[in-house]
């Protein structure tokens, strides 16, 4: 989820800036700011069906109550919301294709989702990564032309999920294209190093994404 907070200057998000805050805080464990998240994307579809920004968010928060749900031993409706979520965010991505404050979110969603998945179900997972890194490569492409400009976190987060799941789904060219990139454009930071320690030691740990979000 944090990957749309670090690109967000690529886009005018202005339903995110509206929902991102709460909703992040809620998956920090504030029940009150979840509900309140939730609620206004339900108020923004009840008068706009087809909001996509809200469509996809309202997504990323089915998929954080999926989670909890199976934490807590109810498969069933983990499974159900899941489910929801991922049509949620794939009828707002057809609604709205070009737009990167729908991309981001979706991907921000999936990669995470995904990960977690995978040791119960590795080709839904790579499904769903694959997905996201659809979209990743959607940001990247429609931001070269201002690539330069974006800041160090932004231009770190869009590569290192591009690397992580490029890696995740057992495509090591491409992920460890992405790592040299990290590597090459962002030297001295956290990105680059981490990137420096899984390209040394593919079995390295070093998380790729995330890095200074909170």
């Amino acid at each position: 989820m944090v990957f749309s907070v670090s690109v967000a200057a690529l886009a005018q998000q202005r339903f995110d800036f509206k929902v991102r805050e709460d909703m992040f805080a809620g998956m920090d464990g504030d029940k009150d700011a979840f509900d309140r998240a939730m609620k206004l994307i339900d108020d923004t579809l009840a008068a706009e069906p087809d909001h996509a920004e809200a469509l996809v968010w309202r997504g990323d928060g089915r998929l954080f109550m999926a989670g909890e749900a199976f934490q807590r031993g109810a498969i069933a409706e983990g499974q159900k919301l899941a489910a929801e979520a991922v049509a949620d965010m794939d009828r707002a991505v057809a609604l709205a294709p070009d737009k990167i404050a729908v991309r981001v979110p979706r991907a921000a969603g999936l990669m995470p989702y995904a990960r977690a998945l995978r040791r119960f179900d590795p080709a839904a997972a790579d499904k769903l990564t694959r997905i996201a890194l659809g979209d990743f490569e959607f940001v990247l492409s429609v931001s070269q032309p201002d690539w330069s400009t974006i800041g160090t976190h932004g231009r770190g987060e869009v590569l290192g999920a591009l690397a992580d799941g490029w890696l995740a789904v057992g495509e090591t060219t491409k992920g460890d294209a992405f790592l040299d990139r990290m590597i090459s454009e962002l030297p001295g930071t956290p990105y680059a190093q981490n990137a420096s320690k899984r390209r040394a030691d593919p079995s390295a740990r070093a998380p790729l994404t995330c890095l200074g979000c909170h």
